[in-house]
């Protein structure tokens, strides 16, 4: 795909500049698969808002690299490409393309080899077609994040969108993923962390997909499910083990009794899903997560972790579609921030609440809560229950 952009003023340009570089996630690891996919030794981006270098892989001084290799990108808008560069110390080939927002040219996207290179024109296209999924990444977490969700768009509408538009072709490539990694030999060696970080990123698009629509269904009060007596414990013990936890920080009390509850199986393990990552992702990575499920007259999962939390007037807004605290915009945690606006409303549309607690450097704590099913004793949802 081309995309010809004719650079404007240069105040519109470094304000579009300035969103981009707001909303731009992972620079490092975007840099590290440009240098593996390109097979070059040198990356880097440059950004208008601060008309320098914001990020480099392989190079120890920027300023080596002469402002010239990319300068012109972003001036003229248009893929350069030097198969032989001369008079530049450890340069001798270069690519650079332009990255794009709100139809300005914004930065440029650049890779360096410290050996002339015959395959020029070929690096020059996969360097482009990366920029491009960069530019469409970073032009979804802008307006994810600065534009309320579509709730006048029809729930059919977007279920419809997504289904086609993305949730098919993930499907495909999770697909052609699974037969590359069970076909031997198909994996050059070297390859292999590659293939990994497809499934990774793929897997998280999923699940991007995945919130999409269940926010969609929420605006829509139909995301009910199949209700049916269900042992709560069970339940978040299913969740914490698909969220994963090699560090074995999730800490999980549950009652040695079942806890019953009258539920969609499904939906509550989503919402508890959703308290369990936001726990992880936003404590550090040697603080445990105390996960408790009790029971009584309002059966409820509560999770706290020990990270930096939030104040009062940030707090009121979580939970909120598309709102994320500053510490993950800060930190460029990925997400959309969708995460506790599903879990509140999975509570809700059961007739529960998602309750969240918090003080500045003292930990969060969400605290899920169902109504009881008395009247019934919890299906067998799985053959064991776990272990308090």
């Amino acid at each position: 795909m081309t995309v010809t952009t004719v650079p404007g003023p240069v105040g519109a340009r470094r304000a579009a500049a300035g969103r981009y570089l707001a909303a731009m996630s992972d620079v490092p690891q975007l840099l590290d698969l440009v240098s593996r996919a390109c097979r070059a030794p040198m990356a880097l981006i440059v950004v208008a808002a601060v008309a320098e270098v914001i990020a480099t892989h392989g190079i120890d001084n920027p300023a080596e690299i002469p402002a010239t290799l990319w300068q012109h990108v972003m001036t003229g808008g248009r893929d350069t490409v030097i198969d032989d560069v001369t008079g530049v110390a450890h340069v001798r080939f270069a690519a650079a393309v332009p990255l794009h927002h709100e139809g300005q040219v914004v930065g440029a996207l650049c890779v360096f080899d410290d050996v002339p290179r015959r395959d020029g024109e070929a690096i020059g296209c996969l360097l482009g077609a990366i920029a491009h999924r960069v530019d469409e990444e970073t032009r979804l977490r802008h307006r994810a994040a600065h534009q309320p969700f579509p709730a006048a768009a029809g729930h059919d509408d977007v279920v419809l969108a997504v289904s086609h538009e993305i949730r098919t072709p993930l499907a495909n490539i999770v697909g052609s993923v699974e037969i590359l990694t069970d076909m031997p030999q198909a994996i050059a060696p070297g390859f292999e962390r590659r293939i990994d970080a497809i499934r990774r990123n793929t897997d998280r698009l999923c699940r991007t997909v995945e919130n999409l629509l269940h926010a969609a269904s929420l605006q829509q009060d139909k995301l009910t499910g199949e209700r049916r007596a269900i042992d709560l414990s069970v339940i978040v013990s299913r969740a914490a083990a698909a969220v994963g936890d090699p560090d074995d920080r999730l800490q999980v009390c549950v009652p040695a009794s079942p806890v019953p509850v009258r539920a969609d199986a499904r939906l509550v393990q989503i919402a508890v899903e959703h308290l369990l990552s936001n726990a992880l992702r936003f404590s550090d990575g040697d603080q445990p997560v105390a996960v408790t499920v009790s029971a009584g007259p309002s059966p409820a999962v509560t999770v706290r972790d020990g990270g930096p939390g939030v104040d009062q007037d940030e707090l009121a807004m979580l939970g909120t579609p598309f709102m994320r605290g500053a510490h993950a915009r800060d930190a460029q945690i990925p997400g959309l921030g969708l995460g506790l606006s599903v879990s509140r409303g999975i509570a809700e549309s059961h007739g529960g609440a998602l309750e969240l607690a918090s003080t500045p450097d003292e930990g969060f704590t969400a605290c899920l809560t169902l109504p009881a099913c008395d009247d019934c004793a919890a299906s067998s949802t799985s053959p064991q229950r776990p272990q308090g």
